[in-house]
């Protein structure tokens, strides 16, 4: 998956051996855990998503994703970030967004051409998905998920 803006690109790479659970994790997979996040509650886990599969609970699964080429590891919250050319308000493309099966979560009032949009339906693998529908409107910037990443001491 890759982002860019003005010049800038990020790449971001599927983990293999590793997956997020968003919520609390049943009590035959805290063994896997590698680290969690608290708000939300997401853990990441180490192993297939096989390993899910073979469990009775309904349990929001995604990928992990690395920055690359040897960057920290993040899993996607469900939220995108679009920003527009500065002179075009996010609220006045309300409908395009719709259209493309965005809502926004969260317009910013001290930049009202950027916001964070939330898929119709919620679910994390329609906003990744969608990603290139956002970036092929006119006059946007940006398009990028957010990505929960770890803190890491230096």
């Amino acid at each position: 998956m890759s982002v860019e803006a003005e010049g800038v690109a990020r790449d971001y790479v599927r983990e293999s051996n590793c997956f997020a659970v968003h919520g609390p994790v049943p009590p035959a997979l805290t063994t896997s855990v590698l680290y969690s996040f608290e708000d939300p509650v997401i853990n990441v886990c180490r192993g297939e998503v096989s390993m899910v599969s073979a469990l009775h609970f309904d349990l929001t699964v995604t990928p992990v994703y690395r920055l690359a080429p040897n960057g920290p590891q993040g899993v996607p919250s469900g939220l995108v970030f679009i920003r527009f050319q500065s002179h075009i308000s996010v609220e006045e493309r309300r409908q395009e967004l719709d259209s493309c099966g965005y809502f926004i979560r969260e317009s910013l009032s001290y930049a009202p051409h950027a916001g964070w949009l939330e898929s119709l339906d919620g679910n994390i693998a329609t906003a990744l998905h969608g990603l290139a529908k956002l970036r092929a409107l006119n006059d946007v910037v940006l398009v990028e998920p957010q990505m929960l990443m770890r803190r890491v001491q230096r």
